[in-house]
């Protein structure tokens, strides 16, 4: 129960993020970095309370790819955070939810995965939503 009660909390907070990037007149990399540290903090706090902190020596092999990794989602945020500047929220969260789509088809190239016609086929229908979608709306602005 405690599960599915921190599952409901945890997408509530997400889906708000747009009133909040959207009323706080912020700069998209200042909110990006405003996120970024509040749930550092809120690690910091849990990992306290159930004394489970992660050590260094534990991580120091990783850290290069563990920093790689949290720029690309600051960038991803800022990108994010700014589409909601620049279009509609649903717009800019399907959009934003297109992206393990590029990346499956990325895959063959970044690292020699073949596709199986399974994944080609979601891969066009999901194109095809999204191009049904941004039609339908004809891109239209934030509104």
């Amino acid at each position: 129960m405690i599960a599915k009660a921190e599952i409901v909390f945890s997408m509530a907070v997400f889906g708000t993020i747009s009133i909040f990037v959207r009323n706080i007149p912020l700069p998209s990399a200042e909110l990006a970095l405003c996120r970024a540290v509040i749930a550092a903090a809120t690690l910091l706090v849990w990992q306290l309370l159930t004394r489970t902190m992660v050590r260094f020596q534990d991580i120091k092999k990783e850290l290069p790819l563990l920093l790689l990794s949290g720029a690309a989602m600051g960038v991803n945020w800022i990108l994010f955070f700014q589409a909601y500047k620049y279009t509609s929220v649903a717009l800019a969260t399907l959009s934003y939810y297109f992206a393990p789509v590029l990346v499956t088809v990325a895959s063959p190239l970044l690292f020699q995965e073949r596709l199986t016609g399974r994944q080609m086929f979601c891969f066009v229908m999901s194109t095809l939503g999204l191009v049904l979608v941004i039609g339908v709306s004809g891109g239209a602005g934030a509104g």
